[in-house]
Order: structure tokens, then C-alpha cells, then sequence
């Protein structure tokens, strides 16, 4: 009777062990799909190779002492794999205005010639490097599905570049626009992505745009380091 009692449980639970196994691997196509695209992570929610994203954006340069910059924006990737993607356009809308603090700093001095770029418009297309992917659980059974993402690429910014200057201590200093047009520029950046289901996600990235431009009749670059939020919709694969 107890030979039978034991038998019993381990037939039981060897059962209900390849049961759990079944019910937690997924079905049989997923799993080969799986094996093809070499994925690490099981059971991901969706792929997104072949997949075409579009993502609205707005985004601050909050290390700018002299302007600040706000923007309105969008993206839009083709995903060639589920690691490498060609962000087509990244395309911003620049807000700018001069600081309180240097319009103080003009004023306290009386400087007659300080010189400032104004960023208006901002246009690149990116190379995506998707490295890093994954998903959590929280809370029982809520899984989140995410990405970590690298991005480098080119482009060109509509630039004003502008001249604050004061007639003497006290007095405010007047905004003097020098010269506008459009300047090469590289971006370079990393980014996190949440997804919500296989239709949208969440986005949240840095990039720094670099753009040449001229000041004091000389050309440098200067780093525009921007954080960004959005929101991702993904259409269907073509």
C-alpha cells in the first residue's frame, strides 16, 4: 500500500512538473520561431523585425545655461531585425529663448558682445544597435517587456545665431540676430523601451546632438545633450 501510495505521488508530480513546463514554454511554433531568431529570452511578448515604428517626442536640454531649449518632435524606424534598426528621421522642432541667468549676467556687466546659437529645427537618421532586451515580473504575473538601445548617427540643424549685448552696467541687453541657416550635425545617444502590448510603448532616451556652428567668426561644435519621452506605435509587419 505505501509502494502504491508513493508511486502515485511521483506520477503526479513528474505530471504536473511537465504540465507547468508545457503551459510556461509557450506552443510549439513560438518555441521553433524562437530557435530560428537565436532568442535568449523566452516567451518574449512580440518581435519587431520587419516592423515599421512611429514616435512622437518632446524633449529639454536641461544643461544649457545660456539658452534654453524645449522641442516637439518624431521618429520614424524601420526595424531590419530584432537588434538593428535605421531610424529613417529623427525630426525635432527647437523652442528657444536666453536664460534669465545670462540676460543678468549681460545686464550686471554691461558686455556688449556675447554670442549664442539658437537651435529652431533639428534632422538626422540614426543607425539602432537593440543589444540588450529582456522582461521582469512584478507582482505575480505582470511582466514587463523591454529594450536598451544605442543610437549614432547624422544630420543637419537650423541654426540662429544671435548677440547679446548692453551699453553700459544696469542697462538690458539687447538680442541681435547675426546669422541663420542650416549647420551638419552628428547625434549619438542610449535609450530605454517599455512595451506596453505588441501595438505601443513607452520611450525614454538621452541624445546629444553635436552641431557645428560658428561664433566669434570662428566654427566649433558644441554638445546639446537633450532627454527625451515618448510614446511608440508600432504597425504591422509588412
Amino acid at each position: 500500500m505505501k509502494n502504491s501510495f508513493r508511486h502515485l505521488v511521483l506520477a503526479y508530480a513528474l505530471l504536473s512538473g511537465t504540465g507547468f513546463a508545457i503551459s510556461e514554454e509557450g506552443g510549439q511554433s513560438q518555441r521553433d520561431y524562437e530557435r530560428t531568431v537565436q532568442s535568449v529570452v523566452r516567451n518574449k511578448y512580440f518581435y519587431k523585425s520587419g516592423r515599421f515604428e512611429l514616435t512622437p517626442t518632446a524633449g529639454v536640454m536641461p544643461y544649457d545655461s545660456v539658452m534654453a531649449h524645449y522641442t516637439l518632435g518624431g521618429r520614424a524606424t524601420w526595424h531590419l531585425s530584432d537588434h538593428y534598426s535605421w531610424e529613417v528621421g529623427d525630426l525635432q522642432l527647437a523652442f528657444p529663448s536666453v536664460t534669465s541667468y545670462i540676460q543678468s549676467y549681460v545686464k550686471t556687466f554691461g558686455l556688449s558682445n556675447v554670442q549664442t546659437v539658437k537651435i529652431r529645427k533639428l534632422a538626422s537618421s540614426n543607425f539602432i544597435l537593440s543589444p540588450i532586451y529582456g522582461k521582469v515580473r512584478f507582482f505575480g504575473r505582470q511582466i514587463l517587456y523591454f529594450d536598451i538601445y544605442v543610437a549614432a548617427g547624422i544630420g543637419m540643424a537650423n541654426t540662429d545665431v544671435v548677440q547679446l549685448s548692453s551699453t553700459g552696467k544696469g542697462v538690458d541687453g539687447v538680442e541681435t540676430l547675426l546669422k541663420s541657416g542650416w549647420d551638419p550635425m552628428i547625434d549619438v545617444g542610449f535609450g530605454f523601451k517599455i512595451f506596453l502590448n505588441d501595438a505601443m510603448g513607452l520611450v525614454f532616451d538621452l541624445r546629444d546632438y553635436i552641431v557645428s556652428s560658428e561664433t566669434y567668426g570662428k566654427r566649433s561644435f558644441k554638445s546639446n545633450f537633450t532627454v527625451f519621452g515618448g510614446v511608440s506605435f508600432f504597425l504591422p509587419t509588412f
